[in-house]
């Protein structure tokens, strides 16, 4: 039987289509990407291209396997989603991740006119009601699981998803290649290469937060059905309104308490916190000694993760029950702890492969000063107050070289190579540059709040030990080194959140535990928010034994 002189097959109509997502709804970021650079980043972002379109024609063949209906249907939802998010990618330099997903799905956020006004849907019109029109009314010439059954008609089919699956890696792994040897020659500290690219184009970018999301769903069902929550358990009550305050938490990562000038370090690595006068410095000991085994740990109650290899968790943290409290939160990081973050209960969050792919354009470093940039837009979002934002820094992590720019390189020589054999003496001052720009961070941070109702709390996550061409943590807590638990904690308040004599009563009992210079410890963290914020428990639910803004005398020392 003769094909229709108009009839199409599944395989040229897949290669439109792929042209048309990852190619035309793309053009405006593609757009902005190559003109921001050399002629290395125009061919970057050419690749960047190729990968998307291999990777989208290989997603329209794999739907194909289903049946020509499912392959309808299939590609016109890609279609439709992407021509939805290409609007706000275009026009308002959106970038696609977990956090706009997360906006579009909760059904109790108002959409402004701006959101969804007649060019939103004009644009709808235009680039996905045409073409899924088209989709429907094809004539497809064969159907394309009736090739792959076919013993030899199949061939062709398969050989071509196998040829775009093999372009769209051999691209990414181009990419990887050209940006990873970029940031060896300039000693930077990039995010995933690959990540920044799923994280930019349709149709990987919304289908990863959407992923991301679902994951979240699944994943937080799980926990909060066994994890016991402490803010349904225990009465809190606010001694002074919350509805304009803001708490801002960063993690930090391995940067050592010892190598801090305000805490008797020799080198002046904080000059800028040094200057804060509401701002309380004090010396710590982490829970572990790794970052995953920290993340359990450091925020819970006391008692609220098992004291096993692995820290089974057994409540829930610190940042949902500020949640359960009634503050809207956001996080944002330069790491991928991505089961820590679902752990928040946070009304969004965005990681470095997110955050970086924003700035890909701006030609900014990828460094933990990009997190300030987010602050700022969380802040602007939520201007009413009682929000939180947890910031989680790369910090002082290995290489260290890699967590500052040139201009915080103080104290020479550096270690600036990975596989470089680095004496310790350049180990320890690249250490502690990543902990000047530390102060830089946490300085920014203040700046941005200066004038809020606001406090901020930071916190390492656990130490490192460095030897002679040797850096390492993680070791098994029973028999890690001291430094390798060594962490900073600051705590700073605005003049308006010290403007309640409660709180001021609090924050001067955190200026005496500094001059006492006595270690406190990660499990007191849970107890001291809350109580510093101004929280009270009358049954229980604050531990005034490890609340650093206890006004009464501490009930027993807990650390020395």
């Amino acid at each position: 039987m003769r094909k229709p002189s108009h009839a199409i097959s599944q395989a040229t109509l897949s290669f439109c289509l792929a042209l048309y997502v990852g190619g035309m709804l793309n053009a405006a970021v593609l757009y902005r990407h190559s003109v921001s650079g050399s002629l290395t980043e125009f061919f970057g972002t050419g690749l960047a291209a190729l990968a998307v379109i291999a990777l989208t024609y290989a997603l329209f063949s794999l739907l194909a396997l289903a049946g020509q209906w499912t392959y309808r249907l299939g590609t016109s939802l890609v279609l439709l989603f992407s021509a939805a998010a290409s609007y706000y990618m275009t026009f308002f330099n959106v970038v696609i991740g977990y956090g706009v997903v997360i906006s579009v799905l909760t059904t109790d956020t108002d959409l402004s006119k701006e959101a969804l006004g007649y060019k939103f849907f004009i644009w709808m019109a235009c680039t996905a009601l045409l073409p899924i029109l088209g989709i429907f009314r094809a004539r497809l010439s064969h159907d394309f699981y009736s090739q792959v059954r076919g013993r030899w008609r199949g061939v062709p089919a398969l050989s071509l998803l196998l040829l775009s699956i093999a372009i769209s890696i051999s691209s990414l792994k181009a990419i990887e290649t050209i940006k990873k040897n970029q940031a060896s020659a300039k000693n930077e500290y990039i995010a995933s290469p690959s990540g920044i690219v799923a994280h930019s184009y349709l149709p990987t970018n919304w289908m990863a937060g959407l992923g991301l999301y679902f994951f979240q769903m699944v994943n937080g069902d799980r926990t909060s059905h066994h994890l016991l929550n402490p803010a349904k358990i225990f009465k809190y009550a606010e001694s002074t309104p919350m509805d304009d305050t803001y708490v801002v938490f960063i993690i930090g990562e391995t940067t050592r308490s010892d190598h801090v000038g305000l805490l008797g370090y020799h080198r002046n690595t904080t000059p800028l916190l040094a200057k804060e006068t509401n701002l309380v410095a004090l010396n710590g000991i982490a829970c572990d000694t790794a970052t995953k085994l920290s993340l359990r740990c450091m925020f819970v109650r006391e008692g609220g993760v098992e004291d096993n290899a692995q820290r089974t968790l057994k409540e829930r943290n610190i940042f949902a029950v500020l949640k359960a409290l009634g503050f809207t939160s956001e996080l944002f990081s330069m790491q991928s702890e991505v089961w820590f973050y679902n752990s928040i209960d946070a009304d969004s969050y965005e990681i470095r492969e997110v955050i970086a792919s924003a700035n890909v354009d701006k030609n900014k470093p990828t460094d933990d000063m990009l997190l300030v940039d987010e602050l700022e837009k969380s802040i602007n979002r939520y201007p009413k107050g009682k929000h939180l934002i947890v910031l989680h820094t790369k910090g002082s992590h290995f290489l260290y070289s890699q967590r500052y720019p040139a201009e915080f390189s103080r104290y020479v020589p550096e270690c600036t190579g990975i596989d470089a054999a680095c004496t310790k003496a350049q180990l320890v001052n690249s250490f502690d540059n990543s902990v000047l720009y530390v102060d830089h961070v946490m300085k920014r941070t203040i700046d941005t709040l200066r004038e809020k109702d606001a406090i901020i709390f930071y916190a390492a996550d656990h130490g490192e030990s460095i030897g002679e061409a040797s850096h390492f943590h993680a070791t098994p807590r029973a028999m890690a080194p001291e430094e390798q638990f060594k962490v900073p904690f600051f705590v700073w308040a605005s003049d308006r959140f010290l403007d309640s004599p409660g709180r001021a009563a609090g924050f001067a009992q955190l200026r005496a535990m500094q001059m006492e210079n006595k270690r406190q410890r990660h499990e007191e963290l849970f107890d001291s928010v809350l109580g510093c914020l101004g929280y009270s428990s009358p049954d229980g639910g604050i531990n005034p034994r490890n609340n650093w803004c206890h006004t009464k005398s501490k009930m027993a020392a807990h650390g020395s």
